[in-house]
């Protein structure tokens, strides 16, 4: 499994290194211009570039045709798809982790406030990019990576929809329903702790579908 992950990390490396200053050079501008109509969606930034080169390293794997020689390997099939999803997870911790470190250098250096807000929205951009990992890995699969380019901007398209849909959702079944539980936790976090909660778990499910796909998959 290590040395899976290790061959994708080497195979994208660059681009890591790329994406994560891309987002750090364009996060830390927004954060310093404290832009209002972007501040929501600022938090995204880290996390859903840094997920990117996650699923270019299985068109590496294609061009380079490892998918077919890691076949021999003496793994699982599972497990191949298995290091594709803890790279996945690796990425989007470092990516979290960029967004949680630019959060406190600008609460300090500029004075804004590191809020519930904050962490709700956070929250939510770990969901959108789990979400299009979801829809990124088993249509990859499935369909070749050739295709990938129009995946990802599927995946991307969708990942925004279902969160502006379960954002709408969730005003709508909540707005005139009054729970105190939810009000003391302040409704942007309970939003956000649900979503995570429904991408994590289609995630979950789109790994088992994935590992179905890739066992019947001929290379």
């Amino acid at each position: 499994m290590k040395g899976l992950m290790l061959n994708q990390y080497y195979s994208v490396a660059k681009s890591i290194l790329l994406y994560g200053m891309i987002s750090i050079f364009v996060t830390s501008i927004l954060l310093v211009a404290q832009i209002e109509a972007v501040e929501r969606f600022v938090s995204f930034i880290p996390t859903i570039f840094l997920v990117l080169p996650a699923i270019e390293v299985l068109k590496h794997e294609s061009m380079s045709g490892w998918n077919k020689f890691a076949r021999t390997l003496p793994v699982k099939q599972n497990q191949i798809v298995q290091s594709h999803y803890l790279f996945f997870v690796l990425l989007l911790t470092i990516g979290l982790a960029i967004t949680i470190v630019l959060s406190l250098l600008s609460s300090i250096m500029v004075g804004q406030t590191l809020d519930i807000s904050t962490v709700a929205s956070i929250m939510n951009g770990i969901a959108i990019a789990v979400i299009f990992g979801t829809f990124s890995f088993p249509l990859t699969y499935m369909f070749g990576s050739e295709k990938a380019d129009g995946i990802l901007v599927f995946a991307g398209l969708a990942a925004f929809g279902l969160y502006l849909l379960s954002a709408w959702l969730y005003g709508r079944i909540f707005e005139n329903v009054s729970l105190k539980f939810i009000e003391e936790m302040h409704p942007d976090l309970f939003f956000s702790i649900l979503f995570l909660g429904i991408s994590a778990v289609l995630f979950f499910i789109s790994y088992l579908l994935a590992s179905q796909v890739y066992k019947q998959k001929e290379f």
